[in-house]
């Protein structure tokens, strides 16, 4: 049994607010165990419900069972069928699983926050549509009908799209068609309001504020990072992924309209407040059918990224001259999901099968969640410098380890020996503010770095 691990009242709040977020696993045929989401006095942690988590019943009562469990929670809030009009907004009147955009799809994108020269950002919820579209296309994607993919190494531009063909390492992964997988990045109107009240959209506004108060995600924020392939029909008929219509512009060519199915996601629990009390909470999900384990000597199925046929090392990039060149990815999971993890995810999958059977949630899976032990603060008096520590006052966090085969194909290999280094804490704790010449955290978010400076005499700009 794990220890219980005390934490921060304010991580409590946290906890209850804002948590919530993959080795090819098959469905368990037996109902899952409730007891797997009861909190110290028995109370229900988990329920198929479009609604944040709850806090354990005492500061000791946070452990990684409670943990996943609150993560479930909230990839059911999150995941959600959103509300037609309402960014943000999930339709209780529709069951989960319901075909139509998730809570977390109507979310604001980076592009749609920091813009070019700093300007202060649209509303919530009324962002422009690239320019670049055909009219048909544009209207789509004005009605929230269809999506943008664009094969591009940065983020870029005003319009609702999926931003990236590269994971953190500036390599791509290839799905066995030889498609690349796509990355979005969206984050909430909590989130948002934070960015635009402050002024943190613009680089040297963000920087003389970071100068007298450390910059956080706040309680209730949420930063989402999913990834994306493009589905064959069978996969499509399949009905085994949450899928989008999404117009696909490669880097030569004209775009064509094509079906995604979502195969990862990183969910980022903002835990800053002016009071300072948590590093956030975090979780990696998964589709089940991705890849199998490294461990399993022979593995049998049909996966979308690993071929048994293949001779290909697994989750090594093929390169040339150096650079990298387009080949399916053998993709195999080196760390398998922690069993607190798996155990709320048979439980969770019970749920969504209880109630729709034809949903495609029952066919993705929590790795594991990563949270910092005791006293921690992301937001403390005097601002800290990137990067930020990772131990609390208890220690380390929960785990040194969280990777996601979808996110970080490559990592499982090249940050292989060292583990201070395999986790979602540990790269986000590098994340510093937009102007260069100053080094100040950005409570363990990358988003604040895309910041530009407004022109000399602008508002926000230097003088």
């Amino acid at each position: 049994m794990k220890q219980a691990r005390s934490v921060l009242a304010g991580t409590r709040a946290a906890i209850g607010l804002i948590l919530g977020a993959a080795c090819a696993l098959p469905l368990s045929a037996q109902a899952g165990n409730a007891n797997a989401c009861s909190s110290e006095l028995g109370q229900p942690l988990l329920s198929l419900a479009p609604k944040t988590a709850t806090p354990p019943d005492s500061n000791g009562g946070f452990i990684n069972r409670i943990a996943s469990c609150n993560m479930w929670q909230n990839f059911f809030y999150l995941n959600w069928p959103a509300l037609t009009g309402q960014a943000g907004v999930p339709n209780p009147k529709l069951a989960f699983g319901t075909p139509g955009a998730a809570v977390w799809q109507t979310f604001a994108s980076p592009d749609q926050v920091f813009l070019p020269n700093g300007q202060k950002p649209a509303p919530w919820g009324k962002w422009a549509v690239a320019n670049d579209l055909p009219k048909d296309i544009a209207d789509q994607v004005r009605a929230g009908k269809l999506r943008v993919l664009r094969q591009v190494g940065k983020l870029g531009g005003a319009s609702t799209k999926l931003h990236s063909t590269l994971q953190v390492d500036d390599l791509a992964l290839y799905d066995q068609q030889n498609n690349p997988v796509y990355y979005e990045v969206m984050l909430n109107k909590k989130l948002y309001d934070y960015i635009v009240s402050n002024n943190l959209y613009e680089l040297n506004a963000q920087a003389a504020y970071a100068a007298k108060k450390a910059i956080a995600p706040p309680v209730g924020s949420f930063e989402i990072k999913a990834a994306w392939k493009i589905l064959t029909a069978a996969e499509v008929a399949s009905n085994r992924f949450f899928t989008a219509s999404a117009y696909v512009v490669p880097p030569s060519g004209s775009g064509s309209v094509q079906t995604v199915g979502l195969v990862g996601m990183h969910v980022f629990a903002g835990g800053g407040s002016d009071a300072g009390n948590s590093a956030g909470l975090w979780a990696t999900f998964a589709q089940i059918d991705n890849a199998p384990l490294a461990s399993q000597a022979k593995p049998t199925g049909k996966y979308s990224f690993y071929n048994p046929a293949s001779q290909a090392t697994p989750n090594t990039p093929t390169k040339v001259n150096g650079k990298q060149v387009a080949t399916p990815t053998q993709v195999t999971q080196v760390w398998a999901d922690d069993p607190d993890a798996a155990n709320v995810t048979a439980y969770a999958q019970s749920l969504i099968t209880g109630a729709n059977k034809s949903a495609p949630w029952q066919y993705y899976k929590l790795i594991n969640t990563q949270w910092p032990r005791g006293m921690y603060s992301a937001t403390p008096p005097v601002p800290q410098n990137a990067p930020l520590p990772l131990n609390a006052s208890a220690g380390a966090p929960n785990t040194l380890q969280l990777l996601n085969p979808m996110l970080e194909t490559y990592m499982q290999v090249t940050q292989a020996k060292d583990p201070a280094q395999r986790s979602c804490m540990a790269c986000h704790s590098f994340a510093s503010v937009a102007d260069s010449k100053q080094q100040f955290a950005t409570g363990f978010s990358f988003l604040f770095g895309r910041a530009q400076a407004a022109p000399t005499g602008k508002p926000g700009a230097a003088h």
